[in-house]
């Protein structure tokens, strides 16, 4: 009985068999290439999606260290089943209360002041229903490369650990609140009041300035340094830069800082 050059029997009877086997080497062929593909924080929890893609929650900057999301989830709204690959941290907007539903786990409701700052280790998926009469706005700040030994600073973010409180004097012109911090990063809520400017100081590290209204990058805040405001948010350089807050009023901003190598 003669063989082809794959390995096949040229008996009839066996020829079915063969190209079966052929199809499904094909198959894999080309499973195979898009499953190296797939990129890094693809979605891993079956059923939902990623935090993202999540009709509530709209991205408005991302770079290789952190993706920006600003979310609204109406009055008696629900968000669909979501995915946090990564650790975040989110500042309420606003007085709010919404339920935490995590398939598997009873609900948990949490109550947060306005502007109250919340850390939370990523790799769940959950649901989050608001059950009151005004919206549950937050922006969430996705942190895309791994963080160790968090810890709260002026801000309990982290749920259950104490605080370690200061004063920070880190950038010059404007009262700084540090939240929380990890090996990797530190958190501040900054104010400019009005007709100020906020200087970067000497850490000459740059820094992340995220806007807790986009309005305030058209009609308040003026850059004096290289680049712009992309979604709300600036990503100042290395080397000395200025924000000055144009209007009459105050304007706060979270601050991202890397920690030194």
């Amino acid at each position: 009985m003669m063989r082809t050059s794959t390995g096949c029997a040229t008996d009839f009877s066996l020829l079915a068999g063969c190209f079966d086997l052929m199809r499904e080497i094909a198959r894999l062929a080309l499973i195979v290439p898009l499953l190296a593909a797939m990129p890094v924080g693809a979605q891993s929890i079956r059923g939902a999606v990623l935090a993202r893609n999540e009709p509530h929650h709209h991205l408005t900057y991302e770079d290789s260290t952190l993706r920006v999301l600003r979310v609204r989830v109406g009055p008696r709204d629900t968000t669909l089943l979501h995915e946090h690959d990564p650790d975040y941290f989110w500042i309420a907007l606003g007085p709010s209360e919404v339920v935490n539903a995590k398939p598997g786990v009873p609900d948990a409701t949490i109550k947060s002041a306005d502007r109250s700052i919340h850390y939370t280790p990523g790799n769940f998926a959950h649901i989050a229903r608001n059950p009151g009469t005004v919206p549950f706005d937050n922006i969430t700040v996705e942190l895309l490369r791994p963080q160790s030994n968090v810890h709260n600073l002026c801000e309990p973010a982290l749920a259950g650990a104490k605080l370690s409180c200061g004063d920070s004097t880190e950038f010059a012109g404007v009262s700084t609140h540090p939240a929380f911090a990890t090996n990797q990063l530190r958190v501040s809520l900054v104010t400019i009041p009005g007709n100020t400017t906020m200087m970067s100081g000497q850490t000459g590290r740059g820094a992340w300035l995220i806007a807790l209204d986009t309005a305030d990058t058209k009609s308040a805040l003026v850059l004096d340094a290289a680049g712009h405001w992309r979604g709300g948010v600036y990503h100042a350089p290395r080397s000395s830069w200025r924000v000055r807050n144009s209007g009459p009023t105050a304007v706060r901003l979270l601050v991202v800082v890397p920690k030194r190598a």
